[in-house]
């Protein structure tokens, strides 16, 4: 992405904070074997431009990534999450947690202010860390994670499988869900079954509770059910559905942890 283009982007995203234009749809987590049992519901970043342009997460969560905002535009996320979690007392939600959240202690410490002052809802509450912290960053997420998991916040490792070392993030990261990555699922080769076998079995050495993401056909849905998954995500079940985008235009997140 070009500089000014960059720019741009890091300025819109901030001013779409600030405005309030930023919300979740949400996504639920269904058992395997009844689709009816939802574990949770997790929430996808939108951002609604000012002519009122909806953009999804997979469209501008490149930016917070690549502009170093994305520590801000996760805790304004899990502000957002927490407000609709008060206002729904039967829901439970899961919120992304960049690498950057847990990259130092600053950071940490930053995030750990905010989930301990919501921790009154931490049961309903489960903390999506990606597989992709770096060895140099597990001893600073560790901590972070486990004293989340005290407060009452469950953890789930997302896109296992695609991060810098599986085994070390089963044996590093404290965990109560894996999430299998989209790809193990929707793998097209003859050999996709029996991956998604391993994978599942690897997965369920560290957590009780193994999703399979991505599941967009009945024959995914049963090739996870047949590699022992407990749960499963993805459009065949549950088409992400759009609750009202709160008015946040005061929020001191963006206002004051955005550069």
């Amino acid at each position: 992405m070009k500089l000014e283009k960059l720019d741009n982007a890091i300025g819109g995203a901030i001013r779409a904070m600030q405005h309030g234009r930023i919300g979740f749809s949400l996504q639920q987590i269904n058992a395997v074997d009844d689709s009816s049992k939802i574990l949770y519901s997790e929430c996808l970043g939108r951002l609604v431009e000012p002519d009122g342009m909806v953009r999804t997460s997979g469209e501008f969560l490149a930016i917070p990534e690549e502009s170093g905002i994305a520590p801000a535009f996760d805790r304004y996320l899990l502000g957002l999450a927490f407000d609709w979690l008060a206002r729904h007392p039967s829901a439970v939600l899961g919120c992304n947690i960049s690498a950057e959240n847990v990259a130092d202690e600053q950071a940490c410490t930053v995030l750990y202010d905010l989930l301990s002052s919501h921790s009154a809802v931490a049961t309903r509450m489960i903390l999506e860390v990606r597989e992709n912290l770096p060895r140099t960053m597990l001893s600073v997420a560790v901590d972070l994670l486990q004293s989340a998991r005290v407060l009452g916040y469950r953890i789930a490792l997302d896109e296992f499988g695609t991060g810098y070392s599986t085994a070390d993030s089963l044996m590093f990261i404290p965990v109560d869900i894996v999430k299998i990555d989209a790809s193990f699922a929707q793998h097209r080769r003859g050999e996709a079954a029996p991956i998604l076998c391993h994978m599942v079995g690897l997965a369920s050495c560290a957590a009780s509770t193994v999703v399979v993401e991505g599941i967009e056909t009945y024959g995914q849905l049963e090739a996870a059910k047949t590699a022992g998954a407990t749960h499963v995500q993805g459009f065949l079940l549950s088409e992400p559905t759009l609750p009202p985008i709160y008015s946040r235009a005061s929020n001191a997140l963006a206002r004051s942890e955005t550069p």
